[in-house]
């Protein structure tokens, strides 16, 4: 036995309570303070899993409808700015949570490869663009919006369609004459936008409304292929609606700044109002011709940008906001289908090799089109707009394009361009 166990009184039981009831008892505040901790832990873990949780939802939503991807374009940026998806086809969902009618583009640098115009807001609408591998940039909204990217990767099967894509032998005629033709046009541009700046420094209102239409219509017939120099087409041809001021914005020009001039509310003006508009307009006719004269173009690029053009016209007619219907003209759609004609001509022969009956289609659905875009055109007027036409007018003329457009989003295939 140790000696502390036979010292009298001596109890190590008593000594260790005693110990324990000398510890001071946690207080209140330690017992808050460790709960607090505690929910802060718990709060923690719970909101990293709703913040994985959301990112994998938001990540679904944008890659759902087997692949879709989905785009919110808002007053002043995209949702999300920056995308990857595979060479191939690809299909957007463009969803417009702005209060303005918005545009998305896809463009290889100035060159458009797809785009869709006029979504109104709370609306959205799908896009699907066969993308080669690269970088590409987005525009979102108004123009003054900063720009997005998309990076397109490859895989084997864009590797294995580049080798087999068909000999670019049998384009060479159709290029060729279509180059004469777009050279041809752009001068007649070029002179048609001098007569109109010669009626404005003149103060003669009617030679500048009469100089003002046939400039446009000659637009219009290049209007395929304008479309496809974004930066260009933007200052020769965007509505007002396009910009944040509309028809007040200072960066608001081009064909339809002088429409609003001659044609508008208000109108006419003072004619002096016009000739820095004017003069402006004739220096980016210049540029276009330059552009024209130095134009490299793929063969598949030709029916894809008459496609998306009748697509945009089409589009305006049936769109939901007025100001679509305000920016357009009736007078300006059998100049636009003539310059799809001129394409179509060119591939009709290729066509007749590979499917004659789409030929066939393509030429009859082109036809009736473009009558009752010229029945629609004579009955309005050359300053009617589409907000003048009743909504059967536009619904049978809108029909009528969007077959049209189904055709020509139909050669690329049949003549093995995908």
């Amino acid at each position: 036995m140790s000696e502390s166990s036979k010292t009298p009184g001596h109890r190590p039981d008593a000594d260790t309570a005693a110990r324990a009831q000398a510890a001071p008892a946690p207080s209140k505040t330690t017992w808050l303070l460790l709960i607090v901790a505690i929910v802060l832990v718990i709060a923690g873990l719970v909101a990293f899993y709703v913040a994985t949780r959301f990112a994998r939802e938001a990540h679904q939503a944008n890659q759902n409808e087997a692949g879709v991807v989905t785009v919110k374009v808002g007053a002043h940026e995209c949702t999300p700015n920056e995308l990857t998806v595979p060479a191939g086809l690809s299909t957007f969902r463009i969803v417009n949570t702005s209060d303005r009618a918005v545009e998305w583009e896809i463009l290889d640098g100035v060159m458009v490869i797809e785009e869709r115009e006029n979504i109104a807001p709370a609306f959205a609408q799908t896009l699907t663009a066969q993308l080669a591998p690269g970088d590409y940039d987005i525009t979102c909204g108004l123009l003054s919006n900063p720009r997005g990217k998309l990076h397109v990767t490859p895989t084997a099967q864009s590797d294995q369609a580049s080798k087999a894509a068909p000999s670019m032998t049998d384009f060479v005629g159709p290029l060729s004459e279509y180059r004469v033709y777009v050279t041809l046009q752009s001068m007649s541009l070029v002179s048609a936008v001098q007569a109109l700046n010669q009626a404005i420094a003149g103060n003669d209102v009617a030679a500048a409304k009469t100089a003002y239409a046939d400039a446009h219509h000659i637009y219009m017939h290049l209007a395929p292929i304008a479309d496809l120099f974004s930066d260009l087409d933007k200052r020769l041809d965007a509505p007002a609606d396009f910009y944040d001021k509309r028809e007040k914005d200072p960066g608001f020009t081009g064909f339809h700044r002088v429409q609003y001039g001659l044609f508008g509310a208000g109108a006419p003006v003072s004619l002096a109002t016009l000739a820095a508009p004017a003069q402006q307009l004739a220096k980016d006719a210049d540029a276009l011709k330059k552009r024209m004269d130095d134009l490299s173009i793929e063969p598949k690029q030709l029916s894809v940008a008459t496609a998306r053009r009748v697509e945009l016209i089409a589009t305006a007619l049936t769109a939901s906001n007025e100001e679509a219907h305000a920016s357009m003209s009736p007078g300006n759609v059998a100049p636009a289908l003539e310059g799809v004609s001129e394409i179509v001509g060119l591939l009709k022969p290729l066509l007749t090799q590979s499917n004659a009956a789409l030929g066939t289609t393509l030429g009859s659905d082109l036809d009736a089109a473009l009558a009752q875009a010229k029945s629609v055109s004579a009955a309005a007027g050359d300053d009617a707009t589409f907000a003048s036409l009743d909504a059967g007018q536009r619904e049978q003329l809108a029909k009528k394009l969007t077959t049209l457009a189904a055709d020509l989003r139909r050669i690329n295939p049949a003549l093995g361009l995908n």
